[in-house]
């Protein structure tokens, strides 16, 4: 038994290896219910087969395999290639500074998270959320009163905001237009800033991610599947009608919010083809945003059009929320 035990971890780290980066790497629909997961989760549970058959064993192949795993890990995850921005410039509390001698546009994107909340709370969240002096703030889970008091308390009275079916956009200038999304999970304003330059804010509150732990059932495998199909129409749907209601890509775009998916997700790509994601462009720090307490993932993102050059992200502890704020500092091209 002594003899076949480590033949027997070697194989299945090999074989783990192999399955989690066929469907990393091709990301099929059918696979959902496993890729829904970060690849350092799988990845642990292959180094660790290999490390405990080299450690007592010496097996053969199992120093290759505990080197592979760790390449995989340090490549293949979302979380490594922001931590490699070392020495990066994370957003302060405060207005937002300069860059290069230029101003910057604040933008943050919070789920609010606390439909329960009191007048309280919200104004003792939004003190929270104020402390970082926000142009453009984008909010989910979110009642319109609770969209009004923290409104308020960010501009005094002297901003604006829209609300959709469960989230809302609130900002220091006015807002210029409100687009008809019939899709409940997303929101579409145009704001009009200083100079008279508009600004097409999309706002994402996609269905909630599947978490679905019971992979030996065949219900879960289908349920994360449908999933990821609807929550692509609805990223798709509602591109097509920013590109349909607005000169895109003429004037700058953010689409930011809760996308209930993974970095990994393939409707991300949709998202890559005309955006730029600020984390993945200038983030530093811890870049998971759920849970609040321990991030496991990252599904709050901040997306812009090339015309807004991301200069600092980082995420923030909100304290009634379950999920992580995400700041992020933007250059406005001319």
């Amino acid at each position: 038994m002594r003899r076949w035990l480590p033949r027997l971890l070697i194989i299945a780290s090999l074989v783990l290896h192999a399955f989690t980066a066929a469907c990393y790497i091709r990301q099929p629909d059918m696979m959902a219910a496993y890729t829904v997961y970060p690849i350092w989760m799988w990845g642990l549970v292959g180094l660790f087969f290999s490390a405990l058959a080299f450690v007592f064993w010496r097996a053969p192949l199992s120093l290759i395999l505990v080197i592979l795993w760790s390449l995989t890990i340090l490549i293949g995850s979302d979380e490594a290639h922001a931590l490699a921005h070392i020495g990066y410039e994370k957003p302060e509390p405060g207005p937002a500074k300069p860059h290069n001698s230029q101003d910057t546009l604040r933008v943050c994107t919070l789920n609010w998270g606390t439909h329960q909340q009191t007048e309280e709370g919200v104004l003792a969240q939004a003190e929270i959320v104020a402390s970082y002096h926000p142009d453009v703030v984008f909010l989910q889970e979110i009642h319109p009163w609770q969209a009004r008091l923290i409104a308020d308390k960010l501009y005094s009275g002297g901003g604006d905001y829209r609300t959709g079916a469960d989230t809302a956009i609130i900002t220091r200038w006015k807002v210029h237009l409100a687009t008809h999304n019939p899709m409940r999970h997303s929101q579409h304003v145009t704001l009009m800033l200083p100079k008279n330059r508009p600004l097409d804010c999309v706002n994402f509150h996609l269905r909630s991610a599947r978490t679905d732990m019971r992979l030996w059932k065949k219900s879960t495998w289908q349920n994360h599947s449908k999933n990821r199909k609807l929550q692509r129409r609805e990223v798709q749907y509602s591109l097509a009608l920013l590109k349909n209601t607005t000169p895109f890509p003429t004037n700058p775009v953010i689409c930011a919010g809760d996308f209930n998916a993974p970095a990994s997700d393939p409707l991300h790509d949709l998202l890559r083809v005309h955006f730029n994601d600020s984390f993945s462009e200038a983030g530093t720090g811890w870049a998971n945003t759920w849970h609040r307490r321990i991030p496991l993932h990252r599904i709050d993102y901040i997306y812009t059009s090339p015309l807004l050059k991301a200069v600092r992200s980082h995420t923030v502890k909100v304290p009634a929320s379950d999920h992580r704020m995400v700041v992020s500092d933007f250059l406005l091209i001319p």
